[in-house]
């Protein structure tokens, strides 16, 4: 019987896996991804409705009134790519550190736009993507090699070598691992391999904080519910966070309410707080800290409360008088 429930408990997550990743990334697409238009209202609202015939709900236009304040709003992540239309001709203003998947397809659907008026269209890329990273692929995996190590050490903190510090002590130990582990991965992914450069610290403050906010959360959940809680915020941190956050499609490529999920969890907002830090000079970064900060201080906070409310921990039980002991298989008194 116990086989059986395992089978079903792995299969159960695998479900989860291959609902999450596959069912948000098997169609890609631009899903209102902010662009701008040089003119009028009125040529931001035509370019829309162009927009709106070769791709339903796939933008959302503003117009600005110079090329200069349509090249900075794309630099402060505020749109993605700039449209100045011509009577000889069509600029496209494009960033790919933005995602390289979202600045391809707008290129591709603004093309068919101009072209469909009798304009031919060139392309600027102001911000590009490294050469020896061309898909932006690196800060995915410097997000996930934070997360899932982070989410391996919770469950050791409290069922291993944990198990005999006290709250605030293992609150401790978490900042030591978190920033210890954000300053090896730096230290890797930065002068080593050379994927980042020049946001050394900006990348180690993420990381840090990433790395707190998503062990501290686990380390509650296990503490306070034990494995069953553990299990759903891995499975929230991992498959679900993970694919919502878009990955290297990015959020506006995918479905968007999964997308606004994954922006409110660790990885979701560390992606961009990573892009942009690195490749967009720290502008737009506000947002997603502040939602990791939530996930540390609502782990922290948790922790704390284990020092006043005395939770048992997983696979102990509270006697009648208060105290707590472990009946361990083969010890007197314990029963199969």
């Amino acid at each position: 019987m116990a086989s059986v429930i395992g089978a079903l408990g792995a299969t159960l997550i695998s479900v989860v896996f291959i609902a999450s990743f596959i069912g948000a990334l098997h169609a890609p697409g631009p899903r209102s991804l902010p662009v701008g238009v040089v003119g009028s209202q009125a040529q931001a609202s035509a370019v829309n409705a162009a927009l709106g015939r070769e791709r339903p709900g796939g933008y959302t236009v503003t117009s600005y009134p110079t090329v200069a304040a349509a090249r900075s709003a794309i630099l402060d992540r505020t749109i993605d790519a700039a449209l100045t239309p011509a009577p000889t001709g069509a600029l496209l203003q494009v960033a790919s550190a933005s995602g390289a998947a979202a600045t391809n397809a707008t290129v591709l659907d603004i093309g068919a736009v101009t072209h469909a008026g009798g304009l031919p269209l060139a392309v600027q890329n102001i911000r590009p993507l490294p050469s020896n990273d061309p898909q932006g692929i690196s800060q995915v995996f410097f997000v996930i090699a934070l997360t899932a190590p982070s989410l391996i050490y919770a469950n050791l903190l409290i069922n291993k070598f944990g198990r005999t510090l006290n709250p605030i002590r293992q609150t401790i130990a978490i900042v030591a691992y978190a920033l210890v582990v954000s300053a090896l991965a730096v230290t890797l992914a930065d002068p080593i391999i050379g994927a980042f450069t020049g946001s050394p610290w900006g990348l180690f403050g993420i990381g840090a904080l990433l790395a707190f906010a998503v062990t501290a959360a686990a380390s509650a959940a296990a503490r306070w519910t034990g494995g069953l809680g553990y299990l759903v915020l891995f499975l929230l941190f991992i498959p679900v966070g993970i694919a919502s956050s878009g990955t290297t499609l990015g959020p506006n490529m995918i479905t968007p309410w999964y997308a606004d999920l994954g922006r409110a969890l660790p990885v979701g907002a560390a992606l961009p707080a990573v892009q942009n830090t690195v490749y967009f000079n720290a502008t737009a970064i506000t947002a997603p800290l502040l939602i990791l900060s939530a996930w540390a201080l609502a782990g922290a906070i948790a922790l704390a409360l284990v020092a006043v409310f005395h939770p048992p921990f997983p696979g102990q039980k509270k006697s009648g008088a208060g105290q707590q002991h472990v009946a361990t298989l083969g010890e007197p008194g314990a029963r199969g």
